[in-house]
């Protein structure tokens, strides 16, 4: 839901030049993300848990989803730097490297 949510803003993104709303609409994305990384820590598990699914694809995924969130970090900075074109190669390269992670982590957890 949070990946289709951003797709959703990062259009947005595209189409306006970075409007506000396609930004909150990606950051509301990428927090729904980082809660649904953090709560699992804190022992709120989904239900479909698989407690033996600590191999490389899932830990790959996971520092993935760090990057991710770092590199929207990044795109937001250079947005505020006015530096347009940039901020739109960040936000592909985040789409692209969001999809990787989700794909490795649930081979690594169903494989």
């Amino acid at each position: 839901m949070a990946y289709s949510l951003f797709l959703a803003g990062a259009a947005l993104s595209f189409k306006t030049g970075g409007s506000r709303n396609a930004r909150l609409m990606m950051s509301a994305a990428v927090l729904l993300d980082m809660l649904m990384a953090i709560l699992p820590s804190l022992g709120f598990l989904p239900p479909l848990t698989h407690p033996g699914a600590r191999n490389i694809l899932v830990l790959s995924g996971v520092m993935l989803g760090l990057l991710v969130w770092v590199l929207f970090a990044v795109a937001l900075f250079l947005y505020r730097k006015h530096r347009n074109e940039l901020y739109h190669t960040a936000i592909l390269a985040v789409e692209i490297l969001w999809f990787v992670d989700v794909m490795l982590f649930f081979y690594g957890v169903y494989r």
